[in-house]
């Protein structure tokens, strides 16, 4: 982290009480500041693959700071293709907490949420939310949906948001179980997501535009399955940064025509590569703490370690029916293999494992995450008993006043070591 990012992160955090409007101002312009240096000074290393995810993002989490009229806050599992076809924007909490970071400004806001009274336990990513609703420097957005899925603190999150901001919320409530009563249970809910939306937004609701959206996310899983089949075999270098920007494309911005350019690219790059020779190849569990000193020297564009992917960014890939999409898009969210039990999410790591060779996993247990850190255990147990080796890795993927980065690195670089004598 430069010095100059960490002045200006306490520039931000020394106006959040008294001055919220000038915080907001000032992380308008960090962030206008930054999509500008990336887009025309990008660091030489980068693919353009790379540099296009930097600006996309950017645009896309600095547009609800200006426009928050047209915004909704969701999180990562919300099905977005509903908003686009309606041109809302969402604003998620992973995101948005994670660029709050990249400002070297998290802690403020967490400080000031966890001095009203929420507890430290809370994932980082939602604190850090929260805190920038409460001090008022984040722009009160139309309204609030969210999916219950994974995430135990999405209720205490989304619902306090609405209630300080005095907006409408909805939420869809994600079963256990993955049958033809779940799937009418969840589709149900989104035709009432769908009514909910043309009341807030006084618009009628296009379902053409939605079968687009549909249409586009089709296209665009198509070329990611293309692309992975390529990184199964191939060196395709890769930086913690980037992997964290895949998440946009591969969830709320899925079926927008960026996303679309986004995975064109990705596999176009990847076809120019080679096969891969003698790389130790780590597939990632969970969020991807791409802030990190240590993670950033081990795996940015390492010709040594590859990071193939974090499992989030395969979490559910399927090809949805445009002639029914409200049914495709609830199966889409009783498929993602985040979803259930631990040991479901287990397997399906597994079989990526096996379909990419990856060498071994790091299974990331970030703060205040309890689905993952309570199956940290299973996880490890079913992917060791299929002779993958796995290294769990405690740590924060938004708060870096919350980590040990040395103890991380020498535990981490062990792995890998353990993981080249078995190469």
């Amino acid at each position: 982290m430069s010095n100059v990012v960490k002045k200006f992160g306490q520039i931000v955090g020394s106006n959040i009480e008294k001055h919220p409007k000038r915080a907001l101002n000032l992380l308008r312009f960090g962030y206008a500041y930054s999509g500008l240096q990336m887009k025309y000074f990008p660091e030489k290393y980068l693919l353009p693959i790379q540099i296009y995810s930097s600006v996309v993002c950017n645009r896309f989490i600095r547009y609800p700071l200006s426009n928050p009229e047209s915004s909704a806050v969701v999180n990562i599992f919300f099905p977005c293709e509903l908003l686009h076809a309606i041109d809302i924007k969402p604003e998620f909490v992973e995101g948005f907490s994670g660029y709050i970071n990249g400002a070297c400004c998290e802690r403020y806001f967490i400080d000031y949420i966890e001095n009203l009274g929420m507890p430290k336990t809370l994932c980082s990513y939602h604190k850090t939310l929260l805190g920038t609703a409460f001090s008022k420097v984040l722009p009160k957005p139309k309204f609030v949906m969210f999916t219950t899925m994974v995430c135990d603190a999405n209720i205490i999150t989304f619902r306090a948001l609405a209630d300080f901001w005095k907006i409408p919320l909805f939420m869809v409530d994600i079963p256990s179980t993955n049958d033809e009563d779940s799937i009418k249970y969840v589709e149900e809910q989104l035709k009432h997501a769908v009514s909910f939306i043309e009341e807030n937004t006084n618009k009628k609701f296009d379902y053409e535009k939605l079968k687009e959206v549909i249409r586009r996310e089709n296209r665009s899983m198509k070329l990611y399955k293309e692309y992975l089949k390529e990184l199964s075999t191939k060196y395709i270098p890769n930086d913690v940064t980037s992997e964290m920007y895949k998440l946009f494309f591969t969830h709320v911005l899925n079926g927008t025509e960026e996303s679309e350019k986004y995975f064109e690219m990705l596999l176009e790059d990847a076809k120019k590569l080679e096969d891969t020779n003698g790389k130790i190849r780590i597939l990632w569990c969970h969020t991807v703490p791409y802030w990190q000193k240590s993670m950033k020297e081990i795996f940015n564009n390492s010709e040594k370690y590859q990071l193939l992917c974090s499992d989030m960014n395969f979490d559910v890939i399927m090809e949805l029916d445009e002639s029914k999409p409200l049914r495709s898009l609830a199966i889409k969210l009783l498929n993602n293999h985040v979803r259930g039990s631990a040991d479901h999410r287990a397997y399906k790591i597994l079989d990526m494992a096996k379909f990419l060779n990856a060498d071994g996993v790091v299974y990331f247990n970030h703060w205040g995450c309890k689905k993952t850190l309570g199956g940290a255990g299973i996880t490890k147990k079913i992917l060791e008993e299929n002779g993958l080796p796995v290294l769990i890795l405690d740590g924060d993927g938004c708060d870096r006043e919350n980590i040990n980065d040395g103890q991380m690195q020498t535990r981490l670089q062990a792995f890998l070591e353990i993981l080249e004598d078995k190469k």
